[in-house]
């Protein structure tokens, strides 16, 4: 398909910010082109193949360039995207959670009870709730209302309930975690466990944290959302590249387009265009464009790069643990979100979340653990439980998203550059998850326990901040770019602060907040 010369909104990213906003400007009647470079995923036997999807070379959904990462010693390694259409939605492992409502109050600081008033949100959770709601909806979450301690009200139950029967792993976690007094309860996750609730029932399959759908049970944005947007008469061009935003005095006027198969360029006339391409993405293309230029504070573009400080414990058990491979994403234990509940360790301030979480395929371990133990770890890999530890990581300004004009791709533009260092408060953080995660484990049975650190940007956000104060923001608290007028920004850049959840349902929720406005206009 060959664009319009215009439209009323150019939307560049089909994730959770580009998707929930398309959904909801296309049912308003408005003219919308979504731009995406990923392309459509395929629901074959290549979605639960690790080799195809992980080890393959080139996988089979890498992006066409990748992002020079300086996160260690100075060196860059190169960090490569998996690019569908969808975004992270089709590989992303499904949790949907809502912040919690002193999350809106800013990030944490440095050994202190308080948070950051520098990063408190132009709104509060009250606010946001009801498209918290939509999101949940429109996505067929499962939970159970009220199990989770540190869940802020809501209004309405889940649109479906979670599967009865726990998983052996899971089980494990979710009876060590009661004899210690914790208050374990079901990873809300947008899965059609009930049949009610997407296009097919989910079969628990132990392929589903990086792995796409084959029979699209998991709820991501292809199976819902994109398509109702596209029934609404939006319009998606796949596999296409937005190369630059033009503008025009205090506007922009237009976005150049690319065909990464056949190199073909169009220009795209907007009355409004809306970034939604993630934390990384959408700040490169605003400096390629010399937005920066433009914007009331330019010079924080990618600045105060946030993505959580994640790390995984695995218990080492003396039996398989789940010989009958089936789905075992089902657990979380929320009691130390807000720090130490006994107020006698630290770090003070909140710490995070722990999450069951699968383990990984064989050949992925093989490939990503030191050489001389690669067999050893394989063959370990049916005899472990892991335990994700999400912990809220500290804006710094320092962290960044910047470009490299000297070193261009194949479609001039310059490079992605990334520098990131974690605070001493974030590794603190996740040092007390680490160790009540041991705890947990070592009590449902563990011989031993390991902990790897994880260092990708699947949670990436912060990088055009919105806020009240106009000198350290980008965007107004209508995620408007200050200075340009028709300019908005509706994935995680926007966000000043994180909590420590996952953050694709805020980032849902907040398009469909801001996007509801703009259909009114």
């Amino acid at each position: 398909m060959k664009p319009r010369k215009g439209y009323d909104y150019v939307i560049i990213g089909s994730g959770f910010g580009g998707a929930f906003a398309a959904y909801n400007l296309a049912r308003a009647g408005k003219e919308v082109l979504i731009v995406e470079r990923g392309i459509w995923p395929m629901r074959d036997e290549s979605c639960w193949d690790e080799n195809i999807l992980h080890l393959s070379n080139p996988p089979l959904y890498r992006g066409q360039t990748p992002a020079l990462v300086d996160q260690k010693k100075g060196s860059f390694e190169e960090d490569w995207p998996n690019d569908t259409v969808g975004g992270m939605s089709t590989f992303y492992g499904a949790a949907a959670f809502r912040m919690r409502e002193e999350d809106f109050q800013g990030a944490p600081l440095p050994d202190s009870p308080l948070r950051n008033r520098e990063t408190v949100w132009p709104y509060g959770y009250e606010d946001l709730a009801p498209y918290y709601e939509e999101a949940e909806r429109l996505q067929g979450v499962a939970g159970i209302r009220g199990e989770d301690i540190t869940d802020p009200p809501r209004k309405e139950d889940f649109p479906q309930p979670p599967p009865e029967a726990l998983s052996p792993p899971s089980r494990k976690i979710w009876d060590a975690s009661e004899k210690m007094g914790l208050h374990p309860f079901h990873i809300p996750l947008a899965i059609n466990f009930s049949g009610h609730c997407g296009i097919s029932k989910c079969v628990l399959c132990s392929t589903c944290d990086h792995y796409l759908c084959k029979i699209e049970a998991k709820n991501d944005l292809t199976v819902h959302v994109i398509p109702e947007a596209l029934k609404a008469g939006a319009h998606l061009l796949s596999g296409t590249r937005a190369v630059r935003i033009n503008f025009s005095g205090k506007k922009a006027v237009s976005v150049d387009i690319i065909d990464q198969q056949s190199f073909e360029k169009f220009n795209v006339k907007a009355r409004t265009v809306v970034l939604a391409g993630g934390a990384l993405a959408t700040p490169h293309l605003l400096l390629a464009s010399g937005a920066d230029e433009y914007a009331l504070n330019g010079p924080l573009i990618g600045r105060y790069l946030m993505r959580h400080i994640n790390g995984v414990v695995s218990g080492v058990f003396p039996f398989k643990t789940n010989p009958d491979r089936v789905f075992h994403k089902q657990v979380a234990v929320p009691d130390f979100y807000f720090g130490d509940p006994e107020k006698k360790k630290g770090p003070r301030g909140c710490w995070g979340i722990i999450q069951d979480i699968h383990t990984p395929g064989r050949g992925v371990i093989k490939e990503n653990v030191p050489r001389g133990i690669k067999n050893v770890a394989a063959f370990m890999s049916g005899f472990l439980v892991n335990l994700l530890c999400i912990a809220e990581d500290v804006p710094q300004r320092e962290n960044r998203v910047y470009i490299d004009w000297s070193n261009r791709d194949r479609y001039g533009m310059p490079a992605l550059k990334i520098y990131h260092r974690y605070a001493g408060r974030d590794l603190q953080a996740r040092k007390a998850l680490y160790r009540e995660s041991r705890r947990i484990l070592r009590k449902a049975g563990a011989l031993i326990t390991v902990t790897m650190p994880i260092v990708t940007f699947s949670h990436a956000f912060g990088t055009c901040r919105f806020g009240q104060d106009t000198s350290s923001t980008v965007l107004d608290p209508d995620c408007q770019v200050r200075g340009i007028g028709n300019l908005y920004v509706l994935d995680g850049s926007f966000m000043p602060s994180g909590g420590s959840v996952n953050p694709s349902l805020t980032i849902a929720a907040n398009a469909l907040k801001i996007s509801e406005k703009l259909a009114r206009e």
